[in-house]
């Protein structure tokens, strides 16, 4: 059951979320406006974020930065991932932000898929990175803290609460139970 659900929150935060068109059928010479853009995938070792990965490689996009732990880097490699980040790395904010330099993009990550929605795990980190004019997209509900023996988790269902956001920064929350509603999707 989780094989559709995580292909078409993909396809779904894609297309409505970030605003990325993915035609199909793909045509054979397809190049989408903004292939070269920096595309941040944090929590790409996940169900949806390894399909995100795939997803945008097989659409041309040439610069995916994932975020998973160290054992996951080459297996994202393959899917497409042209850059991988260790998220428990205390300097992860400042190697991505270095990277997408490297790669000149001067304007930073500008589309950022959060498949995590942690407050502190995730947000956290990329409300540091996502800079005016950068879309983000976190999967709901935001985990405001864990749950332990003693005590409930506590969720939130705004992700402008969730951090302290740059102005201009479009951050939106994912929820693809709405993903009936295709007009939104992109059509070849």
């Amino acid at each position: 059951m989780t094989l559709p659900n995580n292909f078409v929150t993909v396809f779904h935060t894609l297309n409505t979320d970030l605003g990325i068109k993915t035609p199909w059928p793909k045509p054979a010479d397809y190049v989408p406006k903004g292939a070269e853009e920096a595309i941040l995938v944090w929590g790409a070792a996940s169900s949806v974020g390894q399909y995100a990965v795939q997803i945008l490689r097989y659409y041309g996009y040439t610069n995916i930065f994932a975020t998973a732990s160290e054992k996951h880097h080459a297996k994202l490699r393959t899917f497409g991932a042209n850059w991988t980040f260790d998220y428990k790395d205390v300097g992860v904010v400042s190697s991505i932000v270095d990277a997408a330099a490297q790669a000149g993009k001067k304007f930073g990550v500008p589309l950022i898929l959060d498949c995590i929605g942690s407050k502190y795990g995730s947000i956290g980190p990329i409300a540091k990175i996502a800079k005016s004019g950068a879309r983000v997209a976190i999967l709901l509900p935001i985990v405001v803290k864990d749950s332990s023996e003693t005590e409930s988790p506590e969720y939130e269902m705004d992700v402008t609460k969730a951090a302290e956001w740059d102005e201009g920064v479009d951050a939106r929350g994912v929820r693809t139970h709405f993903y009936p509603d295709v007009s939104s999707l992109s059509r070849a």
